[in-house]
């Protein structure tokens, strides 16, 4: 490695060198200590003079541009040095402070603050915020900042401060303090808001959801967790996850209808879903709209609320509307039905008058009879299905009642079944007919053993139930107290459908042959004329449980009982017959005459008023109750109960039940139901001739 030696210094020139050194360091110290205005440098380029006028111009420049404050106090606080800004602050010209003390400048209340900050003593840079009185007399909020100036020991104490002007700070910070407060109190209104509209929400059964299209999470309130049965589990839902709680079959539909939503800009549907917690299936109503962020589909935001009850009622409603349209349809057909049965009865009556007596013949009657008495018994059930028979209503124990006819319930149940009655808490009371609730509870007794064709156990029991406003509505009755009867079986049960079926008149799951499907349709029609309501609950592979609710009551007084008429073949008088279809009245014409009675006819009752008015002697008005035109056979009663009280009234009808509803008839006026035969249209027709007499001879007594 070649290395080069620098040759060693001679003694002189190493003396020159250490002379120069002190004299530059001497220079150093006079510049220090001010004992100098000038330097001059030689070089290369010549000779070069520093001033320190030239040496500070620099920062002079600095601190008189710079947008803060300057200034250079004495121990005292007398101002010896301001820049212009310092001056703009206090709105002085910066001649006018040079000499003066700063404290004059000072707000009164900051004066402790500003004196704590001039004797802090020599440190390092402190500051503090206070006021300073401007030309104006305006306080100007500042930030004070000082630092001693080491000057040696033997120099006065300086101090350099820098004033930072806070107004426009102070300025932004209230404005920022009134840009929170005001948002704090927009926030505050959005939350109560907020809360208010759950609050609503959940009065309204509704639950809130938000659903961000962009990352697939749907926020939901309280109640829409509880809707869909998530409990104790907080936070957004996984579109996904809430999908999965909708039936399979109505997924599609959900699918279906968010993806339309994007296009729309809405979504609603009904649909089913299962609940997270239970598994029960609810029906839900969806309903939603979008909005926009910057033009693009950002949210899709709405409400869901449960509509279980309000589709079961629903289609309660419409239940209860169709089977009151049938029952409509079934009176009108059973009316027609009873006047044919009227003609073929009341001809068979007149024919085997007339026809020889032999065995041959009264055969054929008698088969004719007996079709006309199965006739008149279907058309009975017709009518008690369309709530039109005559009921006789009293204070009924269903328990005493059924306990009463054990033993014709267990012989029609048959030795493979079991029958229990179960004993009830108490003795209840309720307002219906015995002898149609007899029929109605064995009814039900045999159609659960047709359910249990192996076998099985039939349970009988009563128990009080108080039904409200809600529930009363669903089944269409009166709210209130009610005594309702069970009969339960271990039978097949059945599926929803079938159950919505089974009181429609001849509706039946057995086989040809082997039932009218009138039975249940019959009960139906009872419950519902006693002003009460049936339930049904049954599960395939169960087994059914039929409950009828008759209104509780407390009156233990029983109602009046059927009297039995003395048959009477012939009689004298004069009978006027009130029927609008010809071949009926033609019938009952022909009855009367055949019997003795001298009859007059007329086809409508203001026909039957002119036959009246027109001084024919009449003994006895004999009218239908349902006739056309503005006055019925109830009216028509009335009116000639008034205008001819000595008269005798009779009245007929097949719509019994519905006929008394509007116009109870008055309770010396015996009702003759359809169809009738020649004797007991003779007894009834002799009963009420024997009233009239009866009146006659003692007015004053009740019940002629």
């Amino acid at each position: 490695m070649d290395r080069s030696f620098s040759p060693p210094l001679s003694q002189a020139h190493f003396d020159d060198l250490l002379e120069r050194l002190r004299e530059a360091e001497e220079t150093l110290d006079a510049i220090r200590h001010g004992e100098v205005d000038a330097v001059v440098v030689g070089g290369s380029s010549g000779q070069k003079v520093y001033t320190l006028e030239n040496a500070d111009r620099p920062y002079r420049v600095i601190i008189e541009q710079m947008r803060e404050g300057a200034v250079t106090l004495s121990a005292d606080g007398t101002i010896l040095y301001c820049n212009e800004r310092f001056a703009d602050i206090l709105g002085h010209a910066r001649e006018s402070l040079i000499g003066r003390e700063v404290l004059h400048f000072v707000a009164p209340a900051d004066t402790p603050v500003f004196a704590e900050l001039m004797a802090h003593g020599p440190a390092s840079g402190r500051s503090a915020e206070l006021s300073l009185i401007n030309a104006d007399s305006v306080g100007v909020p500042v930030n004070f900042s000082v630092v001693d100036l080491d000057m040696g020991q033997d120099s006065a104490r300086l101090l350099c401060g820098v004033v930072t002007d806070l107004t426009r700070s102070r300025q932004r910070s209230h404005e920022l303090a009134a840009a929170n407060a005001r948002l704090a109190a927009e926030i505050d209104v959005r939350r109560r808001a907020e809360e208010s509209l759950e609050v609503a929400l959940d009065a309204a059964g509704m639950g809130g959801w938000d659903l961000d299209l962009a990352q697939g999470l749907i926020h939901g309130s309280k109640r829409f967790d509880e809707i869909f049965g998530r409990e104790g589990t907080p936070g957004p839902w996984l579109v996904g996850e809430l999908l999965a709680r909708f039936l399979p079959e109505d997924r599609p539909a959900v699918q279906a209808g968010f993806e339309a939503a994007r296009r729309v800009g809405s979504i609603e549907f009904e649909l089913r879903i299962e609940r997270l917690a239970d598994g029960a299936r609810r029906w839900i109503h969806v309903k939603g709209r979008v909005h926009r962020q910057q033009g693009r589909n950002g949210r899709l935001a709405g409400v869901v609320s449960d509509v279980t009850t309000r589709r079961m009622t629903e289609q309660q409603l419409r239940q209860a509307q169709k089977m009151e349209a049938i029952g409509q349809l079934t009176g009108g057909i059973a009316h027609d039905f009873n006047n044919l049965l009227m003609v073929i009865g009341g001809s068979m009556d007149m024919l085997e008058e007339h026809m020889p007596g032999d065995e041959r013949s009264r055969r054929y009657f008698a088969a004719a009879r007996q079709g006309v008495e199965r006739g008149a018994l279907l058309n009975r059930q017709l009518l008690a299905f369309s709530r039109r028979q005559d009921l006789r209503q009293e204070a009924v124990c269903i328990d005493d009642r059924v306990r009463s006819f054990q033993g014709l319930l267990e012989r029609a149940l048959g030795e493979t079944i079991t029958l229990q009655l179960v004993e009830p808490e108490a003795r209840w009371l309720c307002t219906t007919d015995p002898h149609q609730l007899e029929t109605a509870i064995l009814n039900l007794a045999i159609n659960a053993r047709d359910a249990m064709p192996n076998g099985g156990t039939v349970s009988i029991s009563t128990r009080r139930v108080v039904v409200d406003s809600e529930r009363a509505q669903s089944v269409g009755a009166a709210a209130g107290s009610y005594v309702a009867v069970s009969i339960a079986d271990t039978g097949e049960g059945m599926t929803p459908d079938v159950a919505s079926k089974v009181f429609e008149p001849f509706f039946t799951t057995k086989a040809v042959g082997k039932g009218t499907g009138l039975g249940l349709s019959q009960v139906y029609g009872f419950v519902r004329q006693s002003d009460g309501f049936i339930t049904i609950d049954s599960t395939p592979g169960q087994g059914t449980t039929m409950t009828l609710h008759f209104p509780l009551t407390d009156d233990p007084e029983q109602a009046r009982a059927k009297d039995d008429a003395a048959v009477t073949l012939r009689g004298t008088g004069s009978v006027l017959v009130v029927e609008d279809d010809a071949s009926v009245r033609d019938i009952a014409v022909r009855s009367l005459g055949d019997l003795g009675y001298t009859v007059f006819e007329a086809s409508h009752a203001q026909s039957a008023l002119d036959v009246v008015a027109s001084g024919v002697g009449i003994d006895l008005v004999f009218s239908d109750v349902i006739m056309p035109g503005d006055i019925g056979g109830m009216e028509l009663v009335q009116r000639l109960r008034r205008s001819h009280p000595a008269m005798a009234l009779l009245l007929t009808s097949g719509y019994t039940g519905q006929a008394m509803a509007d116009q109870p008839r008055p309770a010396d006026v015996q009702l003759l139901a359809k169809p009738y035969t020649r004797a007991t249209l003779s007894a009834a027709v002799d009963a009420a001739l024997e009233k009239a007499r009866a009146r006659l001879r003692d007015p004053g007594k009740p019940g002629v």
